[in-house]
């Protein structure tokens, strides 16, 4: 059962688009609780507007579910996400922690990756500053 509904998870996350979103309603609790290093928020809504949000914001976001491990009612997902920003193609790499409750339904989602790296040094202004603040420290040390 376990494996089916991360499979189906899984599937969905790596053909997300604005048309399907709702089928999280069949995978997720509607007392979800999602973490990233941009939102901690409860609830199915809450959860489904992330990603409008996203596709509202960003182009071509695509998943890709890289590998999973299942331990009971604990999922880790190794995945990258790319989306089209600054003038080319970015690439965000990080893992997800699911936790499933006794229906086999994700209850908790939680995101870890370095939003530094990630995304902010690739913003043009704040990035410039960043590799500049490292260089000087580097030439000081």
């Amino acid at each position: 059962m376990e494996k089916k509904l991360v499979k189906k998870y899984i599937n969905l996350f790596s053909n997300l688009s604005l048309d399907n979103i709702n089928e999280f309603d069949n995978l997720v609790s509607k007392d979800i609780i999602f973490v990233d290093p941009f939102n901690n928020i409860k609830g199915i809504y809450a959860f489904k507007n992330i990603f409008y949000h996203m596709f509202e914001n960003v182009k071509e976001p695509q998943f890709f579910v890289l590998d999973f491990s299942i331990n009971k009612q604990r999922v880790f997902l190794k995945w990258k996400m790319t989306f089209f920003a600054f003038g080319s193609m970015q690439t965000i790499e990080g893992m997800s922690e699911l936790f499933l409750n006794d229906d086999g339904k994700v209850i908790s989602h939680i995101d870890y990756w370095d939003s530094l790296s990630g995304l902010f040094i690739k913003i043009p202004f704040i990035g410039y500053f960043y590799k500049l603040s490292l260089f000087l420290f580097k030439s000081k040390s």
